[in-house]
């Protein structure tokens, strides 16, 4: 398919993989683990506590960022604000992070109080609670920030590949569904053919049944794939073309390709075919000759498909309504292709021309 796959730069990017996939989820645990121990590490006065309370210092302050961060990533965004609850939310949030403040002031201004030895933090805590809680918090919000900004990207990213196979899932559905209404349509024409055939000649009646065993093989085994390649689809378009010329007096037709200039090029299954038989629904003329002339080259980074047919002086009344055919094609190369395709119809007075373009 020509559309390109929203997520591939995901899928291509080793740090996005890193942050969202399941397998790389006790790796990106432990990472986060020591990011905050080396960040802490670094960040901290050494020699504020004596002895071992200076390290105390910094592991207090690790394990309630850390427990802070996973309770807001883990249990409050999933249960509370992914479930419309941003009041509660909110609240619990904001309660989180005073028991935080709590334990932190109560740990350095109580309990190791007596164990201080830096003077600026000696200062520090003299200053009024609510400004301590205040500065505290201000060292928190970047990290809730940041567990909160993970959640919702790694959510977003889920739900949009969700919908992406969802949509997906409902073009292929849809192709299969206009799929089923051409082959009908393509059987009954040809089943149509051989019933004539058998009143005027049973050799060839004969034949066309051996064609057609060959044409119920190709759409078995081909029209349910994506993808057949070029060349095959033209040959079954010219045995097509050949019945279709034993059973109609003074019909002529022409397929005209470079099958080295086409060499590789794959399409979707039956993409000519129903080209094939527009043309030949609107050309028959049971008081004058009739032809379709066909070419299909690649030009430009472009397969152009071209179907030239006669129009009969006096117009078949069954025909006035165009069938399901081309919008019917239309519709498939638009789920196919999107814009990047084009299908044009023109009607002269005793000539009609449709033009195909699909992207190579």
């Amino acid at each position: 398919m020509v559309n390109e796959n929203p997520h591939l730069f995901l899928k291509n990017n080793f740090f996005l993989q890193f942050l969202m996939t399941d397998r790389f989820r006790i790796y990106r645990h432990i990472t986060a683990f020591v990011s905050l121990l080396l960040f802490f590490l670094i960040t901290k006065e050494w020699g504020a506590y004596e002895g071992f309370f200076d390290h105390l210092d910094w592991l207090e302050r690790w394990l309630i960022i850390t427990m802070a961060f996973y309770l807001n990533i883990y249990v409050l965004i999933p249960r509370l604000l992914f479930r419309g609850k941003l009041v509660t939310y909110t609240f619990s949030l904001i309660g989180i992070l005073f028991a935080c403040q709590v334990i932190t002031y109560y740990l350095n201004a109580v309990v190791w109080r007596a164990y201080m030895i830096s003077e600026s933090l000696k200062k520090a805590i003299t200053l009024p609670i609510p400004t301590l809680f205040i500065f505290s918090l201000l060292s928190l919000i970047p990290f809730i920030m940041l567990s909160t900004l993970i959640k919702i990207f790694q959510v977003w990213v889920k739900n949009s590949e969700r919908i992406q196979e969802l949509e997906r899932q409902a073009t292929e559905s849809e192709l299969q569904a206009l799929r089923s209404q051409i082959q009908p349509h393509f059987l009954f024409n040809m089943l149509n053919s051989i019933n004539t055939l058998l009143y005027i000649d049973t050799e060839k009646a004969s034949y066309s049944i051996s064609k057609l065993s060959d044409f119920l093989r190709h759409l078995i085994y081909q029209s349910h794939q994506e993808q057949v390649f070029l060349t095959s689809e033209l040959r079954f378009l010219s045995d097509y073309l050949s019945l279709e010329a034993m059973r109609r007096d003074d019909f002529t037709y022409e397929l005209t390709y470079s099958e080295k200039n086409i060499q590789g090029i794959q399409i979707p299954p039956n993409t000519l075919l129903i080209l094939a038989e527009n043309a030949v629904k609107h050309s028959m003329d049971a008081l004058a000759p009739s032809y379709i002339y066909i070419q299909c080259e690649a030009k430009e980074g472009f397969l152009l498909f071209s179907v030239r047919n006669s129009v009969p002086s006096q117009p078949n009344p069954k025909h006035k309504c165009s069938g399901i055919g081309l919008p019917n094609l239309s519709r498939r190369l638009e789920l196919l292709y999107g814009e990047y395709f084009s299908l044009s119809q023109e009607r002269l007075l005793q000539e009609y021309i449709v033009t195909l373009a699909l992207p190579l």
